[in-house]
Formats: C-alpha cells, sequence, structure tokens
C-alpha cells in the first residue's frame, strides 16, 4: 500500500484546476439568479409576464419562431456516425 499526501481542500481545488488546465479547458464562473430567494422569483415572473403581454400584442415570438424554422429547414439534415464508440 503506498502512503497518501494528505492534502488541505484548496491544495486537492488547485491540483484538480491544474489538471483540468492541462486538458485545455478553462474554468468559467457565472452568476446567475438565485431561484431560492422569494423576490428574485417574484421579479422574474413579473419580466416573463411582461414579455408574455409584449408577445401578445406585437407577435414577437411568432416572428422568432418563424425565423428559426427558415433557419432550421436551411440546413443539410444531420448524418448519424455508426461508430460513436471512439
Amino acid at each position: 500500500m503506498g502512503v497518501h499526501e494528505v492534502l488541505t481542500g484548496a491544495q486537492r481545488a488547485a491540483r484538480y484546476r491544474a489538471a483540468r488546465k492541462a486538458q485545455g479547458l478553462r474554468l468559467i464562473q457565472r452568476w446567475v439568479p438565485d431561484m431560492r430567494n422569494p423576490e428574485v422569483r417574484e421579479r422574474l415572473q413579473r419580466e416573463v409576464e411582461e414579455i408574455n403581454r409584449r408577445d401578445r400584442a406585437d407577435g414577437t415570438m411568432e416572428y422568432l419562431e418563424s425565423l428559426y424554422d427558415e433557419a432550421m429547414n436551411a440546413l443539410p439534415p444531420f448524418e448519424w456516425d455508426e461508430d460513436t464508440s471512439s
């Protein structure tokens, strides 16, 4: 049995990040709405209701969906590779 080096949490995190960086990855952190906060949920609900109200008034979503459909229909069909094991 080998002897295991005792590392602090910070040292383990540093090694993990160094290993990911060596794989060519980059850490990205984002701030996102805290859905556990009732004030945030209420604000987002009001914003969604306003977006829906405006969409019904001007048809924005219908327009965006038509653009999406047009773009997707312009793409060639996707060809699945039979050998996905590699």
